[in-house]
């Protein structure tokens, strides 16, 4: 026998659901293969579901369209910390800035090679180490480093900080959002399975075949196994056979 397979996306989800309202909408209650509540719960179900799921989309949506501005803020960010941090071993090098002013940045220990700026945490670790160096290092009685100036690197390292922490609550949110969405996934699976047990339960046939029919116009999905499928002539499949949604 064929067995009922219950939607696997978002579609077919509200495909599934969808079908079963239209035949309702055009079906008087007495023919109706399921109850005037649970046509009501059906109705509060599927808005719930894709109002979730709009929800989900539109964050994101957000996410995605942030993150492109984000990766150009953070290229930046580590553009002006590393070339200030060349500039300074330039400078150490043409013996205008004294190797032991390294460690105001706490750059004494690399030997001369950059700082990793490879996460979030690395960025703004070094940033702000850079910035303190270098303010340390004027008040000693040195001279400021130019191109960049530590002027310019300190306000694309609070540009890189705001859009790290916009970010992160993004995350938080989407990461919520995906909870939400898999929860209302399971309830929603679980009421359609009801509703198909309902329909299934009240639609009058004596032949198998005529109630599984009867019972895809509600929406239901029937598989048959590939032993029974070789079983069916090629006819019956076209008739009788919907087997799954997109």
């Amino acid at each position: 026998m064929p067995y009922r397979r219950l939607p696997t996306t978002d579609k077919a989800r509200i495909r599934a659901m969808e079908s079963a309202l239209k035949l309702a909408d055009k079906t008087s209650e007495e023919k109706l293969a399921f109850s005037r509540y649970t046509y009501q719960q059906l109705k509060q179900v599927k808005i719930a579901f894709e109002s979730t799921l709009l929800q989900y989309d539109s964050d994101l949506q957000k996410q995605a369209n942030k993150q492109k501005e984000y990766k150009v803020v953070m290229e930046k960010a580590v553009m002006y910390i590393s070339h200030f941090v060349q500039a300074l071993y330039m400078s150490v090098e043409r013996e205008e800035t004294k190797r032991e002013t390294l460690k105001f940045y706490e750059l004494d220990s690399l030997n001369g090679k950059l700082p990793p700026l490879n996460t979030e945490n690395d960025i703004i670790e070094w940033g702000e180490k850079v910035v303190s160096g270098e303010q340390k290092r004027i008040q000693s009685g040195g001279s400021p480093i130019y191109s960049p100036s530590i002027a310019l690197v300190k306000i694309r390292l609070q540009d890189f900080k705001d859009i790290a922490i916009f970010m992160q609550n993004m995350r938080r949110i989407s990461n919520r959002s995906f909870e939400r969405m898999k929860e209302i996934r399971i309830s929603t699976n679980d009421f359609i399975s009801k509703l198909w047990n309902e329909i299934e339960e009240h639609v009058n046939s004596d032949s198998p075949k005529h109630k599984r029919q009867q019972a895809q116009e509600y929406g239901i999905v029937y598989v048959f196994r590939r032993k029974e499928k070789k079983k069916l002539r090629a006819v019956d499949l076209q008739v009788d056979l919907l087997f799954e949604y997109a």
